[in-house]
């Protein structure tokens, strides 16, 4: 700031940064104000200009002997918010909305209100939507709540899209005013203009057409499973056809090993287990009202 680098100076003639000489005897007359940077300053902290320019001119007041004639407005505090273009967030704006259309027609969405009302109120609402509005809100309303408020005034319907203008480009939900004024370079010589268009939403199209490409697919899913079913190739052949039957005797895969045992579906087929299944149906042992009895198979 000012205050640091003048105070710097009066004790080193050399640059804080690049450390090169200013000047040998006067280093204030290289020093100037960055008119750039400090706009920025100006615009981010509220109410900083304002306060600056307060007191400068306090300061001047209370020193009449300061030599402020070879300063500018700015320099002596004079310069008000308006011509600096300075917006702070407290700040009422005035605005302008109308409708924006190019063929100055009614919209498609008023003819939806106008069916259910008289002659008289269609009349009515046709100079409204015609007309130009003018509002005084706060620097920091947003574009959203802009458009809250049109919906509610103009009974629009929630199946309609509103949109909110300057000139010919739509603007982000999150603008302020004050942003809208910084954007566009707002020169404070009228209320800000700003317009608005009404389009219907497509939210249940998009989900109608999701219903449809789902239909569709589930259509070709069910053509294809009956072509599969109809194909001959399409079914799983059947495998029980193959196998043996129980009673069916199992041969042994090596004629010459009869003694070699062979595995089908889980089961061992061998000469042993053939014999012992035929030792045990010639004798079971039962039991018969706590008496042991052995018959033969």
């Amino acid at each position: 700031c000012k205050t640091c680098i003048v105070r710097y100076l009066e004790t080193s003639k050399y640059c804080p940064i690049c450390d090169v000489q200013v000047h040998k005897t006067r280093p204030l007359l290289n020093i100037r104000s960055d008119k750039t940077l400090q706009d920025i300053v100006y615009k981010l902290v509220p109410g900083l200009f304002k306060n600056e320019m307060k007191r400068r001119r306090d300061f001047y007041a209370a020193h009449p002997s300061a030599d402020a004639a070879n300063g500018s407005n700015e320099d002596r505090g004079e310069v008000a918010d308006e011509d600096k273009r300075i917006i702070t967030d407290d700040e009422i704006i005035s605005l302008s909305i109308e409708f924006f259309d190019q063929t100055r027609q009614v919209p498609e969405w008023q003819y939806f209100i106008l069916e259910r009302k008289g002659n008289k109120e269609k009349e009515k609402s046709k100079e409204e939507v015609n007309d130009k509005r003018y509002l005084r809100c706060p620097a920091a309303m947003t574009v959203m709540h802009l458009r809250k408020f049109l919906r509610s005034k103009m009974d629009i319907p929630n199946t309609f899209q509103i949109d909110v203008m300057y000139e010919e480009e739509p603007l982000k939900d999150y603008y302020t005013l004050m942003d809208i004024a910084y954007i566009y370079t707002w020169r404070r010589n009228g209320p800000l203009p700003l317009k608005y268009r009404v389009r219907p939403t497509c939210k249940r199209m998009k989900i109608s057409h999701q219903r449809e490409g789902l239909n569709n697919s589930g259509e070709l899913e069910s053509d294809s499973g009956s072509d599969k079913a109809s194909s001959p190739a399409g079914g799983i052949p059947s495998t029980s056809s193959c196998l043996p039957s129980p009673s069916t005797p199992v041969q042994s895969p090596h004629p010459q090993f009869p003694h070699i045992s062979s595995t089908m579906n889980g089961t061992s087929s061998s000469p042993s287990s053939n014999h012992q299944s035929s030792f045990t149906n010639r004798a079971r042992k039962t039991s018969i009202n706590g008496s042991s009895a052995t018959s033969s198979g």
